[in-house]
Order: structure tokens, then C-alpha cells, then sequence
């Protein structure tokens, strides 16, 4: 799908203040006027932008490079660009923009381009300029404004000039925090609406948090309709005109050469009986067989291509993949329903926002025995009959049929969906800790490690993966005998064995020995910063974790001393911890939960008692002493 926001910041952070003299760069205003005009139905619409910064250091000269995307939906002119030297008064023009496709290797296309340049001459003191005009094609796409971004601004404006039979729709995001000034004119047979704030700071990364968009200050302006010889044409007035104008689009899919799908999913599904087993045996083989790759290509950007194309190809975006499975599931009398949505990093409602902006993917519904199932086959990994993770609490906006749609909420799903189960048989050998260690890992959290290995395999050896990933023990624990099982079966749990020394471990005092059966520390380094953290801690899925510890007892030993049990319980993060002696072994049975997929400021203060709790269970040892 689209990608209408293309934000250079990743995680947020906002504060305000009107002092910037220990910034390295700033800017001094950030403008853009939208100029709206109807001829007969047909709009014009034409965006100014102009930016003015200032190097105030010479530490951060890398915010000279410059670059602005576009594609076919809107065309970049009138580009101005120069350097003022205040000292000396000199201006320097850029002289040099190159003009880029961003991604076309010959068997991918899109039409995403961009102009580049470099500020000349930047040093402290240097002050750049930048204007030019945007030209809009579509009036579905007048995008959004930012009112704070990645450095300070002093200045920020945003008006947008309309005639007054068009109607103006508008809605602003976290601008509670800044003192956003809103005005009104009539200009005779237009109107002007400015928004404009001032001395707005920059924003600084968070760890874990969610996407900008839910904390930088910013506006989605857009056409509801507009009047013409007395009659009300709707362009986005509610969801219902966004529906209608996705179905336009629908309308616009190649069915030519679909005998060949049809000819595929025939084939998939010939041996099997039931309407679920078809449709999760046609969703393993789009996931398996199409190579997912994001691209855009003007309305191919929406319109999804031909099944029978994709298919040939074997490759295709979220789109192309939704459709194809959308054919397949069809022909094989399974109903199904393509699905606008979008991932967790829009915050938007289709109610709220009903605009192209609030969704970024396409997936498709299945309907089967009354039950809804969510398919997204560009999640390689992801299981049948489970949603992505990143659209979890996400809208749905299901395409029943030219005129007829439904909303529906993705819900989260529950811990129980995603286990990892621990079983370890630990033993003594000096002060050499050996472990034999079984993980069963399950739904997201099996998705998760098979992404994150499948990522990082071409640069790392299995062992180094598990040593980083998994921190077990010390910095002196050693893996051997590792072995893997159901990597590629997403129905199965993944299974992986292996064996640790863990050297220097086991600490002996006179004739006691102290030993951590913890060697797992999950969460341990999740404490929030009451002093610096701004916004909510965002968790990829909900979770469940359960270790089953065998230790045996060396010979000549008993045990001195077990901890008594440590629980905390919390109705979105619990744990408990107890301890046993059974048949000559210390048995630890530990089970830690996390049922929420967000850590709200109210509750960083019961957060931080939960990891103060878990961290202080972490850290308690059984004592064994000779007999």
C-alpha cells in the first residue's frame, strides 16, 4: 500500500521550551500554504512549501543533505535552494539536484522518485533556504502537516486557501502540548484557514515506544466535498466515500489469464475435504511461494495487480498478495474479503480519519464456520488463523461487495497463543555450571526469533545468536550440541536443544555453595526511567513464559536453603517463582506473563515494581552444603 508519511524520525520524544541556544541546528520556519481550486469537478491543488534553518554549531553540517520524495500522484517545480553566509552576506545557490528513482532494478518497479542536493558552503553561522512547489493530482491525497520534527522549530505554519463551495475537513493530533493558533478569513469567495505555532522543540528518540504519529504534533486536512449547480458531490466526507473511491479501484484488477490461479488452487486443494484445510493449504503456499517486496507504482500503489501476473512473477506487495489470496480462496468456495488496514504505526480510526492516510496495508478476511480469520501472507512466518502482529487492535475496513462494507477490529491475541516453554536439568561440576536446556516456542514468539535469525544468519552462526539473544548465565557461557527442529513448520512449536557450561558460576563459601537456578533473566533490563520517559512503552505481543528447572544435587550434598516463593500479579504482567526438593534434585517452576500490549504512563509506577519484584526473584539463589 501507500506509504503517505515519510518521517526520517523512528521514535519519539517531545518537550517544549523557547531557548534553542544549545542546539546544533534548528529550524527558523517551516511553511506550507495549500492553494485548493475547482474547475467545473475537477480540482487543482498546488502546495508552497518553504523551510528556512540554521547551523547554530558546526557538529551536525550532515543536515545539509537534503531530500524531497514524490511520485506520480504529485510533481515537484520551482525549486529554490541557496546558502546566506549572515557574516559576510554572500548567497550561495545549490547548483547541482539529482533526480532519483528510488527503487528500479529492472525486475521491480515503482515510481517513487526523489530530488537530492547538498546545502553549499554550511558551517556555524549558516542559514539555508529551501522552497518549491508541490503539485497535487488527486484530491484523495492532500497528506498531512508536521508541526515539530527531529530538530527545533521556531516557526510553524500551515494555511490552506479554498473556495467556498468546497468543504474543508480537518482534524489535529498531540497538539495539546503546543500553543496551536487556528484562523479563520473570508477573502470574498474563499476562504483561509492558518494554523500556526511557535518555538516547538525537537524530538529525541524512546526505547520501545510507539511510532512518531502518536505523539508528534501534526493535522490531516482534507476534502469532504463540494458544491456544484446546486447539487453536493462527496470526495471524503466519511468512510463510505473512502470505500467507494478503494472500490473504484478494485474495479480497475486484470481478471485476464485467471484459469491459470484457479488451475493452482485446484491443484492445492484437491485432496483435501474441509474449508479450512483448503484455505490454510492456499494461504501456505502464497506465503511460501510469492516473495513479498513493497513497492509503489502511482495507482498501482492501490490498484492491486493481476493474480495471474503475480503468480508468473512470484512476487508482489501486501496488495498483490491479498488479492491473489482473495481469488484462490474464492474459487475454492471459501468467503473471503479484501481488507484495507492499517499496522500498529497509524493511530487512526476510519471513523476519525476517513482518508487513504489511515491505512498502510492490505490483508485479507476469511469467513469460515462463523469464524474470522485474519490472512496476511507477506508475515513469512506468521501461522494460520493468526493476525500479523503489528495489526493486532487494528481496524479492519472488509470489502463485501461494490456498495457493502464492515469495520471490524483485529484483536489482540491472548498470551496463551504465545508460549515458550523452558525445561533445564542442571548439574555441578566444580563451579562449572552444565545445563541441558529444551525451548518449545510458539505462535508470535516463535515468529519473532525465526524473523530475527532468518535476518541476521548471513553474519552470525546459530551459537552467536543464541548467546545474544538468548543472554543465559554469564558472559562465560558456552553452547554445544544445539539442534533445531520445525524452523519451517509454522504449525509446530520450534524446538531447540542444546547444551551450557557455564564457567565460574556456582560461588562456594567454606562449605556452602550458592547457586542461581535463573538463568533466563527475561525482562530484567525493562525498568522505565520515571525521570526521562515521556510516553507509553509499547510491547510487540502479549506473552507467556514457562521454565521447568531440575537441579541435581551433587553427591555428598543437601540442601540448606530454598527461597520461599515470590509472586507478583498484576492483570496485564504477573509472574510466580516457587522452589521444591523432590527425589534429590531442587525443582524451580517459574511462570512469568505479560497481557498487554502497551505500558500506559499511570502504570509505569506498578511496571517498575513488577520488574523491581521479578529482579529482586532473579536474584535469589539456593544454598547446598555438604552433608
Amino acid at each position: 500500500m501507500k506509504n503517505f508519511l515519510l518521517l526520517t524520525i523512528i521514535i519519539p520524544f517531545i518537550s517544549f521550551s523557547q531557548d534553542f541556544k544549545d542546539e546544533d541546528y534548528i529550524y527558523l520556519k517551516r511553511h506550507e500554504h495549500i492553494a485548493v481550486d475547482l474547475a467545473g469537478n475537477k480540482f487543482n491543488i498546488s502546495k508552497n512549501i518553504s523551510e528556512k534553518a540554521e547551523f547554530l554549531t558546526a557538529r551536525k553540517l550532515f543536515f545539509a543533505n537534503e531530500t524531497m520524495s514524490y511520485d506520480s500522484f504529485t510533481k515537484i517545480e520551482d525549486i529554490d535552494a541557496y546558502t546566506l553566509i549572515p557574516a559576510t552576506g554572500k548567497k550561495i545557490p545549490v547548483d547541482y539536484i539529482e533526480t532519483k528513482r528510488e527503487f528500479d532494478n529492472g525486475i521491480f518497479y515503482s515510481d517513487q522518485e526523489s530530488k537530492t542536493f547538498t546545502f553549499p558552503a554550511v558551517t556555524k553561522g549558516a542559514i539555508t533556504n529551501l522552497s518549491y512547489k508541490e503539485i497535487v493530482s488527486d484530491p484523495h491525497f492532500m497528506g498531512m502537516f508536521r508541526f515539530g520534527t527531529y530538530v527545533p522549530t521556531k516557526e510553524a505554519q500551515l494555511s490552506i486557501e479554498f473556495p467556498k463551495n468546497v468543504n474543508i475537513g480537518y482534524i489535529d493530533f498531540n497538539t495539546e502540548k503546543i500553543n496551536l493558533q487556528f484562523d479563520k478569513k473570508d477573502l470574498g469567495e474563499k476562504y483561509l484557514y492558518t494554523w500556526s505555532v511557535e518555538n516547538v522543540d525537537g524530538f529525541q528518540g524512546e526505547d520501545k515506544s510507539e511510532s512518531a504519529l502518536y505523539y508528534l504534533p501534526h493535522i490531516i486536512v482534507y476534502i469532504k466535498s463540494y458544491e456544484l449547480d446546486g447539487t453536493t458531490h462527496t470526495v471524503l466526507n466519511d468512510v463510505s466515500d473512502l470505500y467507494k473511491w478503494y472500490t473504484t479501484l478494485v474495479e480497475q484488477i486484470d481478471h485476464s489469464s485467471s484459469e491459470k490461479v484457479y488451475a493452482i488452487a485446484d491443484n492445492i486443494t484437491s485432496k483435501l475435504k474441509t474449508k479450512r484445510e483448503k484455505a490454510q493449504a492456499i494461504f501456505d503456499w502464497v506465503q511460501g511461494n510469492i516473495t513479498y517486496v513493497a513497492f509503489e507504482d502511482g495507482l498501482g500503489g492501490f490498484v492491486p495487480r493481476s493474480a495471474a501476473s503475480v503468480c508468473d512473477k512470484r512476487y508482489g506487495d501486501c496488495k498483490d498478495m491479498a488479492n491473489l489470496l482473495f481469488e484462490m480462496l474464492n474459487h475454492a468456495g471459501i468467503e473471503a474479503y479484501r481488507t484495507w488496514i492499517g499496522t500498529r504505526d497509524r493511530q487512526y480510526s476510519y471513523h476519525q480519519v476517513p482518508t487513504p492516510i489511515v491505512d498502510n496495508h492490505m490483508i485479507t478476511t476469511a469467513i469460515i464456520d462463523n469464524d474470522t480469520i485474519f490472512l496476511d501472507a507477506t508475515d513469512s512466518y506468521i501461522p494460520f488463523g493468526m493476525p500479523s502482529s503489528f495489526t493486532q487492535t487494528k481496524e479492519a475496513l472488509i470489502g463485501i461487495d461494490k456498495d457493502n462494507y464492515k469495520i471490524i477490529t483485529v484483536p489482540a491475541q491472548p498470551a496463551q497463543k504465545s508460549v515458550t516453554r523452558v525445561n533445564s536439568l542442571m548439574n555441578l561440576d566444580g563451579e562449572t555450571l552444565k545445563v541441558t536446556e529444551t525451548r518449545d516456542l510458539s505462535g508470535y514468539d516463535k515468529v519473532e526469533f525465526v524473523s530475527k535469525y532468518t535476518f541476521a544468519k548471513g553474519d552470525t552462526s546459530f551459537e552467536e545468536f543464541l548467546n545474544t539473544t538468548l543472554a543465559l548465565g554469564n558472559n562465560k557461557t558456552n553452547y554445544t550440541n544445539i539442534t533445531q527442529d520445525n524452523f519451517d513448520n509454522k504449525e509446530a512449536p520450534l524446538k531447540i536443544s542444546y547444551d551450557l557450561n557455564i564457567n565460574n558460576y556456582a560461588k562456594t563459601i567454606g562449605d556452602k555453595i550458592y547457586l542461581n537456578l535463573n538463568i533466563d533473566k527475561t525482562l530484567s533490563n525493562s525498568n522505565v526511567d520515571l525521570q526521562t520517559r515521556k510516553y507509553s512503552k509499547k510491547i510487540d505481543h502479549k506473552f507467556k513464559k514457562i521454565f521447568n528447572t531440575e537441579f541435581q544435587l551433587p553427591a555428598g550434598y543437601k540442601v540448606s536453603d530454598l527461597p520461599e516463593p515470590s509472586t507478583y500479579d498484576h492483570e496485564d504482567y504477573s509472574f510466580n517463582i516457587s522452589y521444591k526438593q523432590e527425589d534429590g534434585k531442587v525443582i524451580q517452576e517459574k511462570t512469568l506473563i505479560i497481557n498487554t500490549l502497551s505500558i500506559e504512563n499511570d502504570n509505569f509506577g506498578s511496571w517498575n515494581e513488577f520488574i523491581k519484584s521479578l529482579i529482586k526473584a532473579y536474584k535469589k539463589s539456593i544454598i547446598i552444603e555438604k552433608i
